[in-house]
């Protein structure tokens, strides 16, 4: 995860470096998470559960608060445009490449505007308010948190405006990332970054473990960690999957509902009856039909046969 565009000019912080390396380490982990549940290696409920919605919270607002510190640094310490301006071009063509891969590997749930979109527009849309105070700052990094739980507006919902953060929905997305209210914690690092202006022990303080210097190390080449970690994750998991014939996702799906309505109706021998059911659809290419919904012509029957056979 990249910090926001920073000045040559003004001296790496290795606490800043350390806090960014150990919120890309938490990120890897979320992820390597996301990935064994898509690819059902495990049922984690990341969507739903309260333990997994606070950590992705945690995660993505650890990187936003350092973004506004960053912001308020590189300024204090010297602002070079032409750096600033090369760091966002970089960003920017970090998130279109995600956006990209994205439409083609996710299309019904594609990447419009995920993290790096959204630390694009923060890093510019920050420069605005580093002449205001403080406390300034913080008050507004409140309303911009809140704003979209008091008020939603149809004319946000409109795809051209959905990136914003005010609409009536939320759009299914594998990284949903508006200004509303992720950029309240952009203000929020603006303040702490107004009144801590990288002085006292904790700008002093230097890695003095291979652990320290490790975080220090990652949050130095956070943008290109963010971009390959997950590809060779995704990779690596999706080719363990195919070789050892685990279930994909669907499957993995199918088979809890399956085994949770059976359940339900008094049956002791669920996950037998459930997975004879999963696989005598895919050999009869049923399977794709089942999970579409379509029952058209004589398919009802041939799925209710199946059903029928395996429950003997």
């Amino acid at each position: 995860m990249p910090a926001a565009p920073l000045s040559p000019s003004a001296a790496r912080l290795p606490v800043v470096d350390a806090a960014r390396g150990a919120a890309i380490l938490a990120m890897v982990a979320y992820h390597l998470s996301w990935d064994l549940d898509f690819l059902g290696f495990a049922r984690l409920d990341l969507l739903e559960n309260p333990f997994w919605l606070a950590a992705r919270t945690a995660i993505l607002g650890s990187f936003l608060l350092l973004v506004g510190v960053s912001l308020v640094l590189a300024v204090a310490r010297g602002f070079d445009r032409r750096r600033f301006l090369w760091r966002l071009g970089l960003l920017v063509a970090a998130a279109g490449a995600v956006s990209a891969v994205s439409f083609v590997q996710f299309p019904d749930s594609p990447i419009f505007f995920g993290v790096l979109h959204h630390i694009a527009a923060a890093s510019v849309l920050g420069l605005a308010f580093l002449r205001l105070p403080a406390g300034a700052n913080a008050a507004l990094g409140v309303v911009v948190w809140v704003l979209p739980d008091l008020t939603s507006v149809p004319l946000f919902d409109h795809p051209a405006l959905q990136w914003i953060g005010l609409m009536t929905f939320s759009p299914d997305s594998n990284d949903y990332v508006p200004l509303f209210p992720w950029f309240g914690i952009v203000l929020w690092g603006i303040a702490f970054g107004k009144l801590w202006r990288g002085r006292g022990a904790l700008a002093a303080w230097r890695p003095g473990d291979s652990a320290g210097r490790a975080l220090a190390w990652m949050g130095r080449w956070s943008l290109p960690i963010y971009l390959v970690h997950q590809p060779v994750l995704f990779g690596a998991l999706s080719l363990l999957a195919m070789l050892s014939g685990g279930p994909d996702r669907d499957t993995r799906d199918f088979l809890a509902n399956c085994e949770a309505g059976c359940a339900a109706g008094g049956q002791a021998t669920c996950a037998a009856q459930c997975r004879c059911i999963a696989d005598e659809l895919k050999r009869a290419n049923l399977w794709q039909d089942v999970l579409a919904n379509r029952y058209a012509g004589n398919t009802r029957a041939a799925v209710a046969a199946v059903v029928l056979r395996c429950k003997r």
